[in-house]
């Protein structure tokens, strides 16, 4: 159907797990994708693997979202190949564990600088190419943690819910100002990517592991990352151009409880 034909689209975090399945299904569907990851090896990998179906469709960029002289030199890079960025999808994070009592300083800061931070900059910094390739849309990844919380995730909760109120924030000032740039929020629950292995582990790994994040979604499994991937294309296509400033809960119904 080639729902975002045209679309440029520049992805952080974009070597493996969600980011990976968002620029294969966003170039399966007719956009140019920049692929962004302090693990050049695997953003190369996975740029490579598009490119074998959609030729020159996919770049690999190295990148350290929380490096503004990084982030300077890779939105150049991807508005060099792609002729613009009209797409920008935040999706790097670290998820951590702890309390307010047993998390640390550094942990602390580190989790917002990745988290957050890295937001608040690369959107800046991206804003004038979006506003050169309007409509354009900014799509950050959240968490069903910065909706609800855990006694355990003081850092990740604090963080993930801090891109949901800058996402709005965003939308706001793109909506009050004229342009027609979108930005949402996504919020996906356990999902089958590398960042849910600690979680198994802590559960007692494997299918034990497994079975104890699944026993609290209503829908009984976990996400895959397709799941979270056809809201991504949604949000990246002309379709969702009266859509700004909303939450997108990818969640099985969990936070419904």
């Amino acid at each position: 159907m080639a729902r975002v034909a045209g679309k440029k689209a520049f992805i952080t975090g974009g070597a493996q797990g969600l980011g990976a399945c968002f620029a294969r299904m966003l170039a399966d569907e007719g956009a140019k994708v920049a692929i962004s990851d302090i693990n050049i090896e695997g953003a190369r990998e996975t740029a490579a693997a598009i490119n074998e179906v959609h030729k020159d469709a996919a770049i690999a960029i190295e990148h350290d979202v929380t490096k503004k002289e990084d982030w300077e030199r890779a939105l150049s890079e991807a508005n060099d190949f792609m002729d613009g960025v009209s797409v920008l999808i935040n999706n790097a994070g670290i998820g951590t564990a702890g309390s307010i009592e047993s998390e640390t300083y550094e942990n602390w800061r580190l989790t917002q600088s990745i988290d957050v931070d890295s937001i608040f900059v690369g959107t800046q910094l991206a804003m004038p190419y979006l506003k050169q390739n309007q409509p354009a849309s900014i799509i950050n990844i959240s968490s069903v943690a910065g909706l609800i919380a855990d006694g355990m995730m003081v850092s990740y909760n604090a963080a993930k819910a801090a891109v949901w109120m800058m996402s709005k924030s965003i939308a706001l000032h793109c909506a009050r100002s004229g342009y027609d740039i979108r930005c949402n929020s996504v919020h996906p629950v356990f999902t089958r990517t590398p960042i849910i292995d600690p979680l198994i582990q802590h559960g007692g790994g494997g299918e034990t592991g497994e079975a104890k994040l699944v026993r609290q979604i209503p829908l009984k499994r976990l996400g895959e990352p397709e799941d979270v991937g056809y809201c991504i294309l949604y949000l990246a296509s002309d379709e969702s151009r009266f859509v700004t400033a909303s939450e997108f809960k990818i969640d099985g119904g969990i936070t419904a409880q």
